[in-house]
């Protein structure tokens, strides 16, 4: 059937992400030492630390794909993708472009080619900057934008809340700290963070994790939350932290922008290790983190569905490549998943209990 089409507007959350950008922008080089630590930016939290690994599971099966197109959106004549502007590798700002880039605007552009055929998918297409983690499913609850795509780990307590697409990258939790002169870490991997301050973003898989950690010799980090994982980069150079833990994929971005920081290169203790997915033995992942599309819990089912088609076609595996070759480059992933067995059942059962990591 025809249907409308319309221009979507272009700088909707141009704003908040120039605003983030030029946050991280004023922290060109790290301050001179000062004898007084520097004043905790608003929001930010000590988080007390826990036993409990936060309830994280992953979720791999999601609902069986189809070609059909929701109808909805086609009537719309656009898709509104909710994007982090500050995610160097998965969904920035460009502000030479001016546009939105990175590894899942190229998978938005895929998803919205399928939709419309022969227009051009960024004329079809309407990101939103969004706050990280669960934050961002108030937006979708109220029906601003159509799917989260920012980097965002599918996790059982999620399911609850949303649908996921099918796993589209597979990543781990790890830890970015400061470089020094030489190039070595200042503290070589988690088992040297123990009693130290590490931040995640609020309301975010990755705090739970940190908070859940315990080293060998019976020590935890001290978790700090911050409004936004860039945030947490912007204290690590000003000394107010000494780690920065999310995905690997975003602080892969965080220390490309900041190149006195470094990732950790030493592995977790053994029973804290999580590296199935990861591609080599030099591995400091110590999560699982499956990455995926959020939609609607009851009015996103035609476009979950939808999407999880685009993301099994043969194009899309030659795009998924060619955006991780620019994007992704040095992210040790195994390669673009393969989806597991499809669900009609949501939230889907939980993993069986040797998938699961115990609490420490």
């Amino acid at each position: 059937m025809s249907t409308p089409r319309r221009s979507p507007p272009k700088r909707r959350g141009r704003a908040a992400s120039l605003a983030l950008l030029a946050a991280l922008a004023g922290c060109a080089a790290p301050p001179a030492p000062s004898p007084a630590p520097p004043a905790r930016p608003p929001g930010v939290a000590t988080v007390p630390n826990t036993d409990e690994t936060g309830g994280v599971c992953p979720v791999r099966r999601s609902l069986p794909p189809t070609p059909t197109p929701p109808r909805r959106i086609l009537e719309r004549g656009e898709l509104v993708a909710g994007v982090d502007p500050s995610d160097a590798t998965m969904s920035h700002w460009d502000a030479q472009t001016q546009r939105f880039e990175g590894f899942n605007i190229e998978l938005m552009l895929a998803v919205a080619s399928a939709l419309w055929p022969g227009d051009d998918p960024r004329a079809r297409l309407t990101f939103k900057a969004v706050p990280p983690g669960q934050g961002a499913f108030t937006m979708l609850e109220k029906g601003e934008i159509d799917v989260v795509a920012t980097s965002l780990t599918a996790s059982c307590e999620r399911a609850r809340r949303v649908l996921f697409s099918n796993d589209y990258l597979d990543s781990g939790q790890t830890v970015l700290v400061r470089r020094h002169a030489d190039g070595t870490p200042e503290f070589a991997g988690m088992e040297q963070l123990g009693g130290r301050r590490v931040c995640a973003a609020a309301n975010t898989t990755s705090l739970a994790m940190i908070a859940g950690y315990r080293t060998t010799g019976g020590l935890r980090p001290v978790p700090v939350q911050a409004p936004h994982p860039v945030d947490c980069l912007v204290m690590l150079r000003q000394g107010q932290v000494d780690g920065v833990s999310t995905d690997d994929n975003i602080l892969l971005g965080f220390a490309r922008m900041a190149p006195d920081t470094t990732l950790v290169t030493e592995a977790p203790r053994p029973e804290r290790r999580s590296c199935a997915h990861h591609r080599d033995e030099n591995c400091t992942w110590f999560t699982d983190e499956p990455h995926a599309f959020a939609f609607h819990l009851t009015e996103g089912r035609e476009l979950t569905s939808f999407v999880n088609h685009v993301l099994a076609q043969p194009r899309t595996a030659t795009v998924w490549q060619q955006a991780h070759d620019r994007w992704l480059a040095g992210h040790r992933d195994r390669g673009m998943p393969s989806p597991g067995p499809a669900t009609t059942r949501w939230p889907p059962p939980d993993p069986t209990p040797t998938t699961t990591r115990p609490a420490d």
